[in-house]
């Protein structure tokens, strides 16, 4: 049986990584879809604009479907419509190409078709439409694990349908704001923040049963507030919401597949509480159902947990039974490769969550294959302490399985990261574009007071005339400052980024996976707080120190022989309430690390000082490198530009900066010499005048 799973395992395999899996339908009612065959008998009769939006409806019916079909039908529509300049035409088929390209698990290019049907409908003025290309960006993000730009994207719909319309309308109805709101909630929920999320789901309880929705959302919404409270460690509350649900009447095959859910969960609670024969009893019970109707996966994970809690009661051979069930289970949905013995049961409700975010599929791949790497390790642990003949063939079971799990794993980090990239790029540019657009402005604003003021000086006196366009010039000049800083800052974000994602590139060509994730760990939590913090002109001084020793115990993963470093902060400074100028250090600690310490043949050391005197917070980091001298001898032409860059650009910096300030940021750097007057290394010290929240 094991050898065959192994065969199994391998075909499964190449349909999950080659093509995705196909055998998951998932209903949404947040996407209108349209009959298939009723459009294709109308489709040879139309003509311009009527046949475009066939097409369109086409390829959106098809998007979760059959992706080739989708996408030959939205590359027709996309041709048409540009032929017939029908920009809403052009902006469907691109959202189109977004729902191909999500449905596949290409999020990087999904983002890239959503953004660009985003821009048109928002030059169309399409606002309802708009909201929900918003609220499809906030879902992209969601499968990346990037709830924190879901959320965004998820109020910036909120805020579309909130816009009031004549007749005391709103753009959006109550339909569309709870489907947000319910989105929003998971978000809340995968970050922890269970209070909110707890919050929404309730609200959307109590206005789903004002306006009559299904009987199916509303208990998919009480079943999360009960999944809420069990987190928080609020049995009772958990247990009076499981009631409710378990109370909802059968009225259609979704509530009865959902309600098996709380019913398993009540299985935890009791073995939490040492009821061992209840949870038992409601473990059984849940199985009984699910393997009946034909639900392999809750089958498979349910057979587990029994099997686990015999296992961890020391009934061997029952745990055994249960984990060999589970692995007959397992065989069965990779030969009909389907979660579901029957084909009908994949429109069927069954997660909850997939009624308002689409569940993504490498997310359910994985999810099966932890069940299955769980069960093979128990199995072997089994056969190990009874002296089974299977325990070899069951180690070798969870090793493949563990293989094919952390393949799907970096598989879904990769995505996510590039994913990432892809938004912040995007973000990049639409900002770059906002600054551009900003300082024209700002010139026209200065053109339009200096005309003022010239037809003023004909009109009222002369002086009065000179200083009402002084002053608006001074305005207009404090503007462009500020939107110049901007500018600096959003530069040195990729400087930055390129350089770390070489870095992991290095750990992923020689081999060492370990590295390579604890690298990868800190840099997504250090990317996220530089791209936060490069956005503000003044961030808390918590913070700055927070994202620089993120930054160095980054870096000493990358150099673990290289050098220490240390962070001293005087006790007069105020962390969380006073606020300084984000990233100004971290070109210097990053030449000291790249340059001072490469050619040094000892380990090196980096001090970082904070203290506060006259008004001023000083920033001193000082190494024990080879110096800047030596390192000019010795490193090749584009390291050299490469530090110049950097440091140019935080002079520059500090001049736009500056001109804004009244006491002045001051930069000093120096080379150290030691007793025989050789360099020992560089010192660079800020003074840097600080604000208050």
């Amino acid at each position: 049986m094991v050898a065959r799973t192994f065969v199994n395992i391998f075909l499964f395999l190449l349909l999950v990584i080659v093509n995705g899996s196909n055998c998951f339908a998932q209903k949404f009612i947040n996407l209108e879809t349209y009959n298939v065959d009723s459009l294709l008998l109308i489709l040879p009769g139309q003509q311009g604009v009527e046949k475009v939006n066939s097409l369109n409806n086409l390829a959106v019916s098809l998007s979760f479907i059959d992706y080739e079909r989708s996408k030959q039908y939205a590359d027709e529509a996309m041709n048409l419509s540009k032929d017939l300049d029908y920009k809403e035409g052009t902006a469907d088929a691109f959202r189109n190409y977004g729902h191909i390209y999500f449905s596949q698990g290409n999020y990087p290019k999904a983002l890239n078709n959503y953004h660009e049907a985003l821009i048109l409908y928002e030059n169309l003025d399409n606002k309802h439409t708009a909201a929900w290309v918003c609220y499809d960006l906030a879902k992209t993000h969601y499968c990346t694990s990037n709830f924190e730009k879901t959320i965004e994207y998820g109020h910036m719909a909120l805020n579309i349908f909130h816009e009031p319309l004549e007749g005391n309308s709103t753009v959006g109805n109550v339909r569309d704001t709870i489907s947000i709101i319910e989105g929003l909630a998971l978000a809340y929920e995968n970050l922890g923040m269970l209070d909110r999320s707890l919050n929404l789901y309730q609200k959307a309880i109590e206005i789903g049963q004002e306006n009559n929705f299904s009987m199916t959302e509303l208990l998919i919404m009480t079943l999360k507030v009960g999944e809420d409270y069990f987190m928080m460690g609020n049995a009772d509350s958990a247990k009076f919401y499981f009631a409710q649900a378990l109370a909802y009447p059968d009225v259609n095959p979704h509530i009865q597949a959902l309600k098996y859910r709380p019913l398993a969960g009540l299985g935890d609670f009791y073995y939490v509480a040492g009821e061992i024969d209840s949870a038992l009893f409601y473990k059984q019970k849940a199985y009984d159902w699910y393997i009946d109707q034909g639900f392999l996966f809750w089958a498979l994970k349910v057979s587990n947990e029994l099997g686990t809690i015999y296992y961890q009661n020391n009934e061997l051979n029952t745990a055994e039974t249960y984990f060999r069930q589970s692995e007959q289970i397992f065989n069965e949905m990779l030969a009909k490769d389907s979660w579901y013995r029957y084909d009908t049961l994949k429109y069927i409700v069954n997660f909850g969550i997939e009624l308002f975010f689409p569940h993504p599929r490498r997310q359910l791949n994985e999810l099966m294959w932890e069940q299955v790497n769980m069960m093979y390790a128990l199995l072997y642990q089994i056969s190990a302490k009874t002296k089974s003949d299977e325990a070899l063939n069951y180690h070798i079971a969870y090793y493949s399985a563990t293989d094919t799990l952390n393949r799907l794993q970096r598989t879904r980090e990769t995505l996510e990261i590039q994913t990432r990239y892809e938004s912040d790029r995007k973000d990049q540019q639409i900002e770059t574009l906002s600054i551009e657009n900003e300082l024209k402005e700002s010139r026209l604003d200065q053109n339009r007071y200096f005309l003022f003021g010239s037809v003023g000086l004909f009109i009222v006196v002369l002086m009065f005339g000179y200083l009402m366009f002084r002053q608006n010039k001074l305005k207009t000049d404090q503007k462009m400052l500020g939107l110049q800083q901007k500018f600096f800052r959003s530069q040195m974000n990729p400087h930055f980024i390129f350089n770390s994602l070489a870095s992991i590139q290095n750990f992923v060509v020689r081999q060492d996976s370990k590295k390579a994730s604890i690298y990868l760990s800190r840099f997504s939590e250090l990317v996220r707080s530089i791209l936060d913090n490069s956005t503000q002109e003044y961030i808390p001084f918590e913070k700055e120190v927070a994202t620089i020793e993120n930054y160095l115990e980054l870096q000493r993963v990358r150099f673990p022989e290289k050098f220490d470093f240390s962070i001293e902060v005087d006790e007069k400074i105020d962390p969380e309430n006073m606020l300084i100028p984000p990233m100004l250090a971290q070109p210097f600690i990053e030449n000291s690390i790249e340059h001072g310490f490469k050619h040094k043949k000892t380990r090196g050391t980096i001090k970082i000082q904070f203290s506060m005197h006259d008004k001023l917070i000083t920033f001193e980091i000082e190494d024990d490198g080879i110096g800047r001298e030596k390192a000019q001898e010795i490193g090749y032409k584009l390291k050299r530009e490469h530090r110049s860059m950097a440091t140019d650009i935080t002079r520059e910096r500090l001049t736009v900066l500056n001109k804004k300030l009244k006491q002045k940021i001051s930069m000093v750097i120096t080379d150290l010499k030691n007793e025989k007057n050789e360099p020992s290394g560089t010192k660079v010290v800020f003074d840097i005048p600080f604000k208050y929240v």
